[in-house]
């Protein structure tokens, strides 16, 4: 699934259907997310907080906008990511319990 980012203060929100979170079976509400990048690839998963060392990870929650849930990226994140979002649009794909975005080809 391809989509934009959008402005939102110092960085770019990415608005996450609801179908993708179900998937995730992520509640949006409570969930704390570890950022983790490979390759110019984004791995967002649900982190508890005595599942690893939290101080080693970029740790997020989703912020609500109206009626849909999103996820704040920094822009020093999207430069490691080689995505310039004025530009460019993401891909999101899911593996198992892991959110997967990367710069659309």
């Amino acid at each position: 699934m391809k989509k934009f980012l959008t402005a939102r203060g110092n960085g770019w929100a990415l608005i996450v259907p609801k179908d993708v979170i179900k998937l995730l079976g992520i509640n949006p509400e409570s969930a704390k997310l570890k950022f983790e990048m490979k390759d110019k690839t984004l791995f967002v998963q649900e982190v508890l907080e005595n599942d690893i060392d939290m101080q080693k990870y970029l740790i997020r929650k989703f912020a609500r906008k109206n009626t849909s849930w999103t996820l704040y990226m920094p822009n020093s994140i999207l430069e490691l990511l080689k995505i310039k979002p004025e530009e460019d649009m993401v891909e999101l794909e899911v593996d198992g319990q892991i959110l997967i975005i990367k710069k659309a080809s």
